[in-house]
């Protein structure tokens, strides 16, 4: 159950001080991104990093890090225990998310780290990461409509929530490129509380250095303009926090880290990555699928736009893609409660597929629930009636892909995307059947022979369906 407001997570964290710096980020779309390259950067500078955003990708830890490493899962249980008994007992009624923030700031302090990179859950003022007292910049990213029945209707109550993380004499920076109204209700409500100074991606220092350098070219070259804007805020926070630290940061410098961190992979984001149980052996396979989490309508402008320069005018297995690009064949689970409607609009094109499934449970947040597939394929169809594909059955990320196979064929590409909590199933399954031993394992015998039942099952299910749409 998601309890906004701040008195419950004060309660369990009464009596612990923050020694560290915070980089708190709020947004809509990009905070994640933006968190992950503000805490590489940091680490790379030999900066002591934690970062806690959410939600979790595989395990439930895995939100909380420190230089970049999930936390140990048994510290995480004993902190996590701490505060689930302090609730209890004192009667604080606190809600997951509360009990992981008050976890997450625990760690942080046993780790002893300089500065915490901190992702809002949701909105903002009332959100649990918001009692915060030790903000040395504030980052806004991209603001749109998500989360509604909580933060409002409209982009000006939306962008109101999420200026609450402003803190008076604190610096802030906000992404350019939101609309003039919402850029209005943050400047109004930072002048109100003496917010500032605001900080900015386009001063002539950087102009004249980093984004002139080779190395931020290499780095940018293959990167949409929203990519850019989330780096970009996330080296304005980061130069901002190393000199309240009293620590150099050059920005050569920042480029030669950036052109380091291309290596990187951002789990859950824009990731393209081979699928064994579906597609065959490591070394056997060039077939590789792309996973995203977007969400909602705005990711989903940022999703088209990054698929339309590159996965449906990719060459694939040395072969040339038609003139209008390739067909994409979408795997789509979905969040109740999303416009679905609107976020295929920006997706789908004629001549693509659809797999729709479902998530499991979600770790720590049992009111989240999966779209029914069935009624998230009549939405798709009712976008794009020259669509083909099936809903399916049961919950299972790999089975969706092993589905999706057949109704793709050799060639187009495979988009994974809709729900990190879908992003997060499908790397949990994979987890244990991504490396060559899979193969050869005795013990993955009955798993493998799994596979071989899934995928004549579901040519069988792909077939059937097909041959249904044809008439």
């Amino acid at each position: 159950m998601i309890q906004p407001g701040l008195e419950r997570v004060g309660q369990l964290l009464k009596n612990v001080q923050f020694p560290w710096k915070a980089i708190h980020v709020a947004g809509t779309n990009g905070k994640g991104s933006i968190c992950h390259y503000a805490s590489s950067l940091l680490t790379r500078r030999l900066v002591k990093c934690g970062k806690f955003t959410s939600p979790h990708l595989v395990d439930r830890w895995d939100c909380i890090s420190i230089n970049e490493k999930p936390v140990n899962e048994t510290l995480f249980r004993q902190i996590e225990s701490h505060y689930m008994q302090l609730s209890q007992s004192e009667g604080i009624n606190a809600s997951p998310f509360e009990i992981l923030t008050a976890t997450a700031f625990h760690i942080f302090n046993e780790e002893k780290v300089q500065v915490g990179v901190v992702e809002v859950g949701m909105g903002g003022k009332l959100d649990a990461t918001n009692i915060l007292n030790n903000q040395a910049v504030s980052v806004i990213s991209k603001i749109a409509r998500d989360h509604q029945s909580f933060l409002g209707d409209t982009l000006e109550q939306i962008a109101q929530h999420k200026a609450g993380i402003l803190r008076p004499n604190v610096p802030y920076v906000v992404n350019p490129v939101n609309e003039w109204n919402v850029n209005n209700v943050i400047e109004q409500y930072a002048k109100d509380i003496g917010a500032g100074p605001r900080l900015t991606g386009d001063t002539v220092e950087l102009i004249e250095t980093l984004y002139a350098s080779p190395d931020w070219r290499r780095f940018s070259e293959s990167l949409r303009p929203f990519q850019r804007d989330n780096v970009v805020l996330a080296i304005v926070a980061v130069k901002e926090i190393v000199a309240s630290l009293g620590i150099t940061l050059d920005n050569l410098e920042i480029g030669e880290m950036l052109v380091q961190l291309r290596k990187n992979v951002n789990p859950g984001r824009l990731q393209h990555l081979k699928v064994p149980p579906v597609f065959g052996k490591l070394d056997e396979s060039e077939r590789e699928i792309m996973v995203d989490g977007a969400h909602n309508p705005d990711a989903a402008i940022a999703l088209n736009d990054f698929v339309l320069k590159n996965e449906r005018q990719r060459t694939i297995l040395g072969e040339s893609p038609p003139k209008d690009g390739w067909p994409i064949t979408w795997v789509l689970a979905m969040t109740e409660g999303k416009d679905a409607h609107q976020y295929l609009k920006l997706l789908l094109r004629p001549g693509d597929n659809v797999v729709t499934t479902s998530f499991g449970p979600v770790d720590g947040m049992p009111w989240v629930k999966s779209m029914d597939p069935k009624q998230l394929f009549a939405i798709a169809e009712s976008v794009q009636p020259k669509i083909t594909g099936l809903h399916m059955p049961t919950t299972g990320a790999l089975r969706a892909l092993c589905a999706a196979r057949y109704v793709a064929g050799k060639t187009p590409p495979i988009v994974l995307t809709g729900s990190l909590y879908l992003v997060g199933d499908f790397h949990r399954e994979l987890r244990s059947r991504s490396d060559h031993t899979w193969w050869t394992n005795p013990e993955q015998d009955e798993d493998r022979a799994m596979f071989e039942a899934i995928h004549e099952e579901e040519r069988n299910r792909v077939d059937v369906a097909l041959i249904s749409q044809d008439l």
